[in-house]
């Protein structure tokens, strides 16, 4: 797997590739927050909906 992340302006979705596998299943683990997983429950990706609401967030310069 060469790329490690997608990201997709049109639904502001980031997708962040752990392993290669098959998705059994997704958990929301907090709102906006999804992780994939496979039958052994092992972490295939993660999913960030609204992504560009923390991109902004690393803009801002961190407080001295």
């Amino acid at each position: 797997m060469n790329k490690k992340y997608r990201y997709d302006e049109k639904s502001d979705s980031l997708y962040i590739f752990i392993k290669e596998g098959e998705e059994e299943r997704f958990e929301e683990i907090v709102p906006g927050i999804n992780i994939e997983l496979d039958d052994n429950d092992e972490i295939l990706g993660i999913e960030i909906l609204r992504a560009s609401r923390f991109s902004r967030e690393l803009e801002k310069p961190l407080a001295t």
